[in-house]
C-alpha cells in the first residue's frame, strides 16, 4: 500500500499516461490485426461455384472473426486449360497477374484427373507461374460421383481421384483440399443424408456445405465445431435471402467430418 503512494507520489500522471498509450497502441494492433483482410481466388467450374460456396466460406470465416474475401473465376464445366487460353471470356490469366492473393485454389474439370492429367499437370503449372509470390497454392480434389465409373475405367473413387492429383509429382499432399474424401466418409456414416443434387454429380446444399468446411479447416487451420448452418441477409429491394441453409444437425455432422479429415481432431 505505502509502495502504491510512493509511485503515485513520484511520478504523478505517468503510470496512467503509460497505461493509456498502451491501451491505444493495443487498440490499434487490435484494429489493423482485424482490418488485414485474406485475399482469396479460386479459379474452377459448377463444382467451385455451386450453392454459392465461396461465399458460403467467406461467410463461415466471418462467423469466426477472420476477414477474408473470397472471389472466383469459373464457367461451368470448363478446364484449366479453358481458364488459361481465356476461353468463354473467363479472365482467369489476368487476375493472376494483376492482383496479390494469399491464397489460391485450382480445380481442374472434375473428369481430368483420370482422363487427361497430362493436360491438368501442364495447365496448372502455366497458371501457378502468373501467381504473385507469396501466396499459398492449392488443389481442389472432388469426388467420384457415380456416372464418373465405367467398365473402362473400373470402380472409381475420391481417393482414386486423390492419387492421380498426387501422382503428377507437382502437388503435395497438403497442397490438396480433400473434399472427395470428406464425401466418401461423410457418405459412408451418414448414407441417408444424400451430399448430390437429382443429377448424382453436383453437390447439393448439404455436399456444399461439407466442401466450405473443408475450405475453411484447410485454410485457418481452425475447428469447424460451432460454425453457423444457416447465413441470412437482405437483398437490394430490402427482402430477405439465405446465403446458406442446412439443417443443424446435418451441419455438426458437416464439421465434425471436416475436423476429423483435415485436422484428425474428431475421432466418431
Amino acid at each position: 500500500m505505502q509502495l502504491g503512494l510512493a509511485l503515485q507520489i513520484q511520478t504523478g500522471r505517468e503510470p496512467q499516461l503509460v497505461m493509456k498509450k498502451n491501451s491505444i497502441l493495443f487498440l490499434l494492433l487490435i484494429s489493423s490485426l482485424c482490418s488485414s483482410q485474406e485475399k482469396i481466388l479460386m479459379v474452377g467450374n459448377s463444382f467451385t461455384f455451386y450453392y454459392n460456396l465461396p461465399n458460403t466460406i467467406e461467410l463461415m470465416a466471418k462467423a469466426k472473426g477472420l476477414n477474408w474475401g473470397v472471389n472466383q473465376s469459373y464457367e461451368g464445366g470448363v478446364t484449366l486449360k479453358e481458364h488459361w487460353l481465356g476461353e468463354k471470356e473467363l479472365k482467369t490469366k489476368a487476375l493472376l497477374s494483376q492482383n496479390q492473393y494469399t491464397k489460391v485454389v485450382f480445380q481442374d474439370k472434375s473428369t481430368y484427373p483420370l482422363i487427361a492429367i497430362d493436360t491438368t499437370k501442364k495447365y496448372l503449372g502455366l497458371l501457378r507461374t502468373l501467381i504473385k509470390q507469396p501466396t499459398a497454392q492449392y488443389v481442389y480434389s472432388t469426388w467420384a460421383y457415380p456416372n464418373i465409373s465405367s467398365p473402362a475405367k473400373g470402380k472409381i473413387t475420391s481417393q482414386t481421384i486423390e492419387k492421380a492429383l498426387k501422382n503428377m509429382g507437382t502437388v503435395y499432399s497438403n497442397e490438396l483440399i480433400l473434399v472427395g474424401r470428406a464425401f466418401d466418409l461423410f457418405q459412408e456414416r451418414y448414407p441417408k443424408y444424400p451430399l448430390l443434387t437429382d443429377d448424382q454429380k453436383h453437390p447439393n446444399p448439404n455436399g456444399s456445405y461439407l466442401a466450405a468446411c473443408i475450405f475453411f479447416a484447410s485454410f485457418s487451420e481452425l475447428s469447424t465445431l460451432g460454425l453457423p448452418h444457416r447465413e441470412e441477409g437482405f437483398d437490394q429491394f430490402g427482402k430477405k435471402i439465405f446465403y446458406f441453409i442446412i439443417e443443424e444437425e446435418i451441419a455438426l455432422l458437416c464439421q465434425k467430418i471436416a475436423d476429423e479429415v483435415v485436422m484428425g481432431m474428431v475421432k466418431s
